[in-house]
């Protein structure tokens, strides 16, 4: 298989079925994350979080996190560089503002915690672009991003988004012909089939794969929406051997020097190497923060996303960060962008709490992020939602289920489905044969059902015994089949499209376990809209900027899906390049 819909689905049941995934935890197994130094519990003043009530008056506190801790002295700095722009951070929007400055003739220092350009996933959103003018997609419409704002409650940054539809195809043409200059291979996503006009209709992506001739390499993970790391590769070969910029990787960003006692322009980064000395990095242009999330720290958690933060696990909370995390579940970094933003005065964004990708996910087999579309139900054997929609969207109403946990029923037929059969569209092998596709995707849930991931059973009945289901759940199914074949949904009103009648054996059931899939927490400092971070008083503070996962006032509620790829096509690629010719020109 090519596509990542089912290298992504397969991760996840394999981790069921081997139980890497624990209920309202996380990955076991991912890289421990560090204990965060600014720890509430050793301010007088701070607030920490959970710490009983909250009262008027502990509201109003500072948390710990917002403190700023005591300057590096300059005499405990070993070395100075200087340079036009800094960069913090060597994932995708770190890289691309550097590669897009240096071609402006800029000078520029990337410096990274990192040991190595950093990146997870792979799937860029972009308006148009030549990808997928070859490949015979259609441009976006502006309907489809209005769809994204409306759902985000019209309390995201509208300019930001405009932005990108406006400048993305320009951003992705010039990463493409990098890439394609490379040797590498770009591919269009496909997103879930339907009408463009519908609620929950998403849209393609842009996404990499290797050249004729190169060697996989094994520790990326494979498919079209997975090989993000190939194109900070290049990103880090071009601005390094092509434009003779200097990426300083193991280097971790500890403190913002901002002039004039705090109150005037951001002039340098401090840095602490290996060798446990600091570096001080003079920007004489700007510096760029690219630092990523902060869903490992707990009291940030607690205070930007509260709804999230009690499902991180305690050893994401207290562990060491892993700088070099690639793909994986269950949080990620400590906010170390956002922690010095606050340090020099920055205002935190307008939308609350803080959006999250992923979240929790329901069963049974999906295409790309939709919910399951056949029948779902609770511990109790009862229907309660319309299933037609967007996993992450349907994420909090499957945990609040009793038990945080629901149920997938489905039968054999149910392969022959577009919404199914279409994430395999993209397999040569199987290009334009619905039943070999149909049997493709049965045998992939046999061997899911072999590998403890799912049940399966000749009557519907044993699959409710196995799931451990009430036997009157048996009533529920055969009401919810009369539906199917009378083609309309009286209870819930599904659209006709996504009625499934369960037909003949063999059938199949499988449990969500109450799982927390989580990825990232995404946003931050207030950011306008040319990515300058901005003061309380939404006054951008002189020579600071930030790109990617942290840009503020972006996302709202959940990461959707919709606007596929938003995150790194927009925040990354789009706004990366826009922000390395900006600050070139005009600072």
């Amino acid at each position: 298989m090519t596509h990542h819909a089912m290298g992504r689905r397969s991760f996840l049941k394999g981790a069921l079925a081997s139980g890497a995934l624990v209920a309202g935890g996380a990955l076991v197994g991912c890289a421990p994350q560090a204990q965060d130094t600014s720890s509430a519990a050793e301010a007088t003043e701070g607030t920490s979080a959970p710490q009983g009530a909250q009262t008027a008056e502990t509201c109003q506190k500072e948390w710990a996190f917002e403190i700023a801790p005591d300057p590096i002295p300059e005499s405990d700095i070993a070395e100075t560089i200087e340079a036009e722009i800094v960069v913090v951070g060597a994932g995708t929007s770190g890289l691309v503002t550097a590669a897009s400055a240096a071609e402006e003739g800029a000078n520029v220092v990337v410096v990274s915690a990192s040991t190595k350009p950093v990146a997870r996933g792979g799937s860029n959103n972009a308006v148009f672009c030549k990808a997928m003018q070859q490949e015979g997609f259609e441009r976006l419409t502006p309907f489809m991003f209005q769809k994204e704002i409306f759902y985000a409650g019209n309390q995201v940054d509208e300019r930001k988004w405009y932005k990108h539809y406006n400048h993305s195809e320009t951003a992705m043409n010039w990463v493409i012909d990098l890439m394609e200059d490379a040797g590498y291979k770009v591919k269009v996503e496909k997103g879930t089939p339907g009408s463009p006009t519908s609620l929950y209709y998403e849209t393609c992506s842009v996404g990499w794969e290797y050249g004729d001739g190169m060697e996989p390499d094994p520790e990326i993970p494979s498919g079209t929406g997975m090989m993000q790391p190939l194109l900070v590769g290049e990103l880090a070969r071009h601005l390094t051997e092509d434009l003779g910029a200097r990426i300083e990787f193991n280097n971790k960003a500890e403190q913002l020097v901002r002039d004039d006692n705090n109150t005037g322009r951001v002039s340098a980064v401090i840095c602490s190497r290996e060798d446990g000395t600091y570096a001080k990095y003079v920007a004489s242009k700007a510096v760029v923060l690219a630092t990523g999330d902060f869903s490992a720290n707990r009291d940030m958690m607690y205070r930007y996303a509260p709804n999230y933060a009690p499902y991180i696990a305690d050893e994401v909370y207290d562990g060491e960060t892993n700088y070099d995390a690639g793909f994986q579940y269950g949080g990620l970094f400590k906010g170390d962008g956002q922690r010095m933003g606050l340090w020099v005065g920055a205002g935190w964004q307008k939308v609350f709490p803080n959006c999250v990708m992923g979240g929790f996910f329901g069963p049974g087999p999906r295409n790309l992020y939709s919910n399951f579309l056949g029948l779902l139900v609770n511990m109790n054997g009862e229907r309660f939602m319309n299933e037609n929609c967007l996993s992450p969207c349907a994420g909090m109403n499957n945990y609040g289920q009793p038990g945080k946990t629901v149920f997938a029923l489905w039968g054999a037929d149910y392969a022959k489905d577009e919404t199914v059969s279409g994430s395999w569209n993209n397999d040569s092998m199987h290009e334009g044969d619905k039943d070999a596709i149909a049997r493709a995707v049965v045998e992939s849930w046999d061997a899911d059902v072999e590998a403890g991931a799912m049940v399966k059973a000749d009557t519907l009945e044993g699959v409710i015994e196995q799931l451990g289901l009430p036997a009157e759940t048996i009533d529920t199914v055969n009401h919810y089949n009369e539906l199917c074949l009378a083609g309309e949904d009286t209870d819930f009103h599904k659209d006709p499209a996504c009625l499934h009648p369960f037909g003949d054996g063999p059938y199949y059931g499988q449990s969500s376990g109450g799982m927390l899939i989580f990825l990232t927490v995404l946003g931050g400092l207030a950011t306008d809209a040319h990515m300058r971070v901005c003061d309380k008083e939404d006054k951008p503070i002189p020579g600071l900027y930030n790109v990617g996962t942290m840009v503020g006032d972006m996302f709202a509620t959940n990461y959707t899906f919709m606007v596929e790829g938003a995150n790194y096509g927009a925040n990354c690629i789009t706004f990366g390049y826009l922000t390395g010719k900006h600050i070139a020109a005009n600072e």
